[in-house]
């Protein structure tokens, strides 16, 4: 039996200019992925987490919210991880005109363990994701001390300590994965 994880990953996706869509086949149900009303959220997350000049890496791309916010902090680079047959080629097409921006193709558990690149920011907002709990481990991988890491805040307890949260208005649809009017941006500050 497959995961709602693998559903979501052999699924068509639709765009509009609110979010990103899947019709998941275990209960013929629409489920968004990303949503516009997220924009607060990704602003914040990059103003917490990077600086200028930093070694960047963002593990999921999405509607590419957080990826322009990224870059408006002038990243020295940008490295994007993402996983979905639909999305790698929007991100391709977003990424064609930035020099600074690497493009991995694939599950991010599987290719943190394979990157030479140490970073400064580590910022996470994934989708139907199998593999959280084993994130605390690949972050410890592949960063820099006095790396900023962030993430989509889940109810789950991935196990990370010394976590500050920030307090973002937003506004969000009714819709299946968040419905309230605060949310909590988690940062870890390393040593």
């Amino acid at each position: 039996m497959t995961s709602f994880a693998e559903r979501y990953r052999a699924s068509d996706l639709t765009f509009d200019e609110n979010g990103i869509y899947w019709l998941n086949p275990s209960d013929n149900e629409t489920y968004q992925v990303m949503m516009g009303w997220e924009q607060p959220i990704m602003d914040k997350m990059a103003e917490l987490c990077v600086s200028e000049g930093d070694d960047v890496l963002e593990i999921g791309f999405g509607m590419g919210i957080l990826s322009d916010a990224i870059q408006t902090r002038k990243p020295k680079s940008h490295t994007i991880i993402e996983c979905h047959k639909d999305i790698i080629p929007k991100l391709q097409e977003w990424a064609s005109d930035k020099s600074n921006v690497t493009v991995v193709e694939g599950l991010w558990v599987d290719k943190m363990p394979l990157m030479q690149a140490k970073f400064d920011a580590i910022l996470q907002d994934t989708y139907g994701d199998d593999f959280l709990n084993a994130l605390p481990f690949h972050v410890d991988l592949v960063r820099k001390p006095n790396c900023k890491f962030t993430y989509w805040n889940m109810p789950t307890d991935l196990g990370f300590e010394n976590v500050e949260y920030h307090e973002v208005d937003v506004n969000p649809p009714s819709n299946k994965y968040y419905n309230s009017n605060k949310y909590k941006i988690p940062i870890i500050n390393y040593s």
